[in-house]
C-alpha cells in the first residue's frame, strides 16, 4: 500500500492525540451537578432516568482523569503506514490487533502494555515486605476461603463461564521464568512446601526512569475486543484453526452427532486460548465457533462469489461484535441486575432513543449518547487504547464457580448426574459427555438452572485454593489475586477509591455497612488496624452492594469508564460499522440477534426450557422432572 493510499485511507478517522481529554462546558457542568447531588443520595438510589445521566457524569469525569499511558511518547504506538500495512487491513481485523487504528497500528495489539487508570506516582512497585504485609496466603485462609457455597442468586452458571471466556479474549500476562515470590505460610498451615512459591509478572524491559519504579508490564492477548480465544492472535495459530476447512471455516470434529473441537495428540483442544481449562470453557468456544461457521454459511449463501478468505473475515467480524453486544445489552445487566443500568448499559449499545427507534429510522446523530457507541466514530480520549491492570483487578471473580454442578436432561428435566468442579476441569473437561453420555443441550440447560457463586468474601472454592494444573503448578489463587494487585502497584482499597473520584471509608466498621462488628474487629486484626492496607479484592468483597448488584461499586466505577471505552476505542465497531465493512446480511445478523438466538440456533433441544426466557444469563425456570430436583445447585 502506498504513503497515499495510507494517508487517504486514514482521513476519515478521528485524531489518536495523546493531548489531554477536555469536556465541554456542558459536560463540566453535568460533573459538577451531581457531585453536590451524590453527596447526599447515591447514584443508584435516583430514579433510574436520573440515574443514568449520573453514569453519564461519572464517565466523563473518568475519561478526563483516569486514562494514563505507560510509554514515554506515542511514537511506540507506531505511525501510519508503519510497519507496513496491507490494504486488507482497512476493512479486516489482523490476528494480532495492528492496524486497528491507522494512525497507531500498534495501539492495543499483541505485546503492548497494559495502562493504568491511575497515575503512575500512585502504582510504584512494593518492597518485598510490602507485598507481604499482610501475608497474602493469610488473607486468603482467613477472607476469601469459601466456608459453605454462597449463591448467586440473580445469575445462572453460564454467566459465570461467559465471563472467563471473555477474559480470555482481554488479557494475559507474561510469567517470569526466573523471579518468584517465596511466600511464608501461617502457623499450622499445611500447604504442600515450606514456603508458596509464587512466579513473578514478567516486567517489560524500562524504557525510562519511571518504568524502574512503576513496571509496565505487555499483554500477551490482543487488547481489543476480537474473539482472540476462539481465532487466535497469531496467523500461524489462526491458519492452524481453520486448517483445510472451506468457505472460511473454523475446524470442527463430529463424533456421536455432537460436534466438539478438535483436540491435539495430549488431548488439549486446538482453539484460540485454552488456559485453565473446564467445562464451562468448553461449552463457550464450541457454541461461538459454531456461530462462526453458521455465520459464514449464511453469507456463502448471499454471497456465493466471496473467497474463503472473505467469509472468514467477515464472519470474524460479526462474531466478535455479536460477543460484544451480548456482553453489553445481556451479561452485564444481568450481573448487575439494577433498572439504571439496564438503560445505561443498552444506551451503550443503541443510545438513549432506544433499539425499537434506532431501527425504525437508523442512527439519528453521531452523537454516542444519542444513538449508541456502534458508529458513532472512535476516540481515544487522550490516550492510546489499552485494557488497564486496574480493569484486570476488578475482574477477579473467582469465588463465581461452584462447588459441584448438577446435571440434566434438557427435554425431561431428570437429573443424570452431579459433578464436583474437580472432575470437569483441564483434562477432565469433557467427562459429562463421554461417562453421562449428556449432549451439548443438555449441559447449558443444566448451567441455565444452576447457580454460580456469589462474589463475597469467604466464597472462593476449595478446588481454585488448592489448584494442581496439568503442568505441574500448586496454587492458592486467592493468595495469587492478592499477590498479583500488590505486585503490579495496583492502589490499596482506600486509595483507589480516591482516585475514582470516590470518598475513602473511615473505618472497618464503615467498610462493612456499619453492622457487621465482629467482621470489622476481624479485619482489624488482619489488617493490625490500618484501614489504608486493606487490599482493593478485599475491600471490593465487603462493601455492600447496590440493589441487585452481584459485585461492587467500587469495582463498578472502573467497570463505567472501560465498558464503553473498548467499544468506543475500537475502529471495526465505533467507526467501520456500516455494511460496506460488515455486508448487509453481518449487519442484520448482528443487530438482530442475542445470546438465547445463538443458544437456540446450535441446539433446538434447548428451545422450550428457552421459551420464557428474558435474560439467557438470569436463572432459567426448570423444566419436567428438574424441578423435583432441591439441590443446592439450582434454583428451588
Amino acid at each position: 500500500m502506498s504513503e497515499a493510499q495510507t494517508a487517504q485511507s486514514s482521513k476519515s478517522l478521528p485524531s489518536s492525540s495523546t493531548s489531554p481529554y477536555s469536556p465541554s462546558f456542558l459536560e463540566k457542568a453535568l460533573v459538577w451537578i451531581f457531585k453536590r447531588v451524590n453527596a447526599v443520595v447515591s447514584w443508584h438510589r435516583l430514579p433510574k432516568y436520573i440515574g443514568a445521566i449520573n453514569l453519564d457524569a461519572f464517565r466523563i469525569e473518568l475519561r478526563q482523569n483516569n486514562l494514563h499511558d505507560v510509554y514515554p511518547s506515542p511514537d511506540y504506538q507506531g505511525k501510519p503506514g508503519c510497519p507496513h500495512m496491507e490494504a486488507e487491513y482497512l476493512t479486516t481485523r489482523n490476528n494480532d490487533g495492528m492496524f486497528n487504528s491507522l494512525q497507531q497500528p500498534l495501539m492495543g495489539c499483541v505485546g503492548m502494555r497494559f495502562g493504568r487508570n491511575v497515575p503512575r506516582q500512585y502504582t510504584k512497585k512494593p518492597t518485598t515486605e510490602e507485598m507481604m504485609t499482610p501475608n497474602p496466603r493469610m488473607i486468603s485462609q482467613q477472607l476469601l476461603a469459601r466456608d459453605k457455597f454462597k449463591p448467586a442468586t440473580i445469575l445462572n452458571l453460564l454467566a459465570a463461564a461467559w465471563i472467563q471466556f471473555q477474559v480470555h479474549d482481554w488479557f494475559m500476562h507474561p510469567i517470569s521464568e526466573t523471579e518468584t515470590y517465596d511466600v511464608p505460610l501461617p502457623e499450622g498451615d499445611t500447604w504442600s512446601d515450606s514456603y508458596m512459591k509464587l512466579e513473578a509478572t514478567q516486567a517489560d524491559k524500562a524504557l525510562d526512569k519511571t518504568d524502574e519504579e512503576a513496571p509496565g508490564y505487555k499483554n500477551l492477548n490482543t487488547h481489543w475486543w476480537d474473539g482472540s480465544q476462539i481465532y487466535g492472535s497469531t496467523e500461524a495459530r489462526t491458519a492452524e484453526l481453520r486448517g483445510s476447512s472451506k468457505n472460511g471455516k473454523l475446524t470442527v470434529n463430529v463424533e456421536n452427532m455432537e460436534t466438539f473441537l478438535p483436540r491435539d495428540s495430549k488431548g488439549i483442544p486446538i482453539t484460540g486460548f485454552y488456559s485453565n481449562w473446564w467445562l464451562g470453557l468448553e461449552m463457550m468456544h464450541t457454541l461461538f465457533v459454531l456461530e462462526h461457521n453458521a455465520i459464514c454459511d449464511e453469507l456463502a449463501a448471499n454471497y456465493p462469489d466471496w473467497s474463503s478468505e472473505k467469509l472468514f473475515d467477515i464472519a470474524r467480524l460479526v462474531n466478535c461484535a455479536l460477543m460484544a453486544k451480548i456482553h453489553t445489552v445481556e451479561w452485564t445487566p444481568a450481573i448487575l441486575a439494577h433498572p439504571t443500568l439496564d438503560i445505561s448499559m443498552h444506551a451503550n449499545w443503541w443510545g438513549i432513543l432506544g433499539e425499537k427507534l434506532y431501527k425504525m429510522i437508523g442512527r439519528v446523530s453521531k452523537s454516542e449518547s444519542v444513538s449508541g457507541i456502534p458508529g458513532s466514530v472512535a476516540n481515544q480520549h487522550g490516550a492510546p487504547f489499552s485494557l488497564t491492570e486496574e480493569f484486570v483487578s476488578v475482574y477477579r471473580l473467582h469465588p463465581l464457580i461452584p462447588d459441584t454442578i448438577a446435571f440434566f436432561n434438557a427435554e425431561s428435566g431428570e437429573h443424570k448426574a452431579t459433578y464436583p468442579i474437580t472432575d470437569v476441569a483441564f483434562s477432565n473437561a469433557r467427562k459429562p459427555v463421554t461417562d453421562s453420555k449428556l449432549g451439548f443441550a443438555d449441559l447449558f440447560y443444566s448451567f441455565g438452572i444452576n447457580y454460580p457463586g456469589a462474589v463475597t468474601l469467604n466464597n472462593t472454592p476449595a478446588f481454585l485454593r488448592d489448584l494442581h494444573t496439568p503442568e505441574g503448578r500448586h496454587i492458592d489463587l486467592g493468595t495469587l489475586d492478592i499477590l498479583r494487585d500488590r505486585e503490579r502497584g495496583v492502589p490499596r482499597y482506600n486509595q483507589f477509591r480516591r482516585l475514582f473520584h470516590m470518598s475513602a471509608v473511615p473505618s472497618f466498621l464503615a467498610l462493612v455497612g456499619g453492622k457487621n462488628e465482629e467482621l470489622a474487629k476481624k479485619l482489624s486484626i488482619l489488617y493490625d488496624n490500618d484501614i489504608e492496607a486493606v487490599d482493593l479484592l478485599i475491600g471490593c468483597l465487603c462493601e455492600p452492594l447496590p440493589k441487585g448488584f452481584g459485585f461492587s461499586d467500587t469495582a463498578f466505577r472502573v467497570f463505567i469508564l472501560m465498558a464503553s471505552r473498548r467499544l468506543k476505542s475500537d475502529r471495526f465497531i465505533a467507526t467501520e460499522w456500516n455494511e460496506g465493512v460488515y455486508s448487509k446480511i453481518g449487519m442484520q445478523w448482528v443487530q438482530n440477534q442475542g445470546f438465547k438466538d445463538v443458544l437456540g440456533r446450535h441446539f433446538p433441544g434447548l428451545r422450550p426450557a428457552l421459551k420464557d426466557v428474558k435474560n439467557p444469563f438470569a436463572p432459567w425456570a426448570k423444566i419436567g422432572k428438574s424441578a423435583e430436583y432441591m439441590g443446592l445447585e439450582t434454583n428451588s
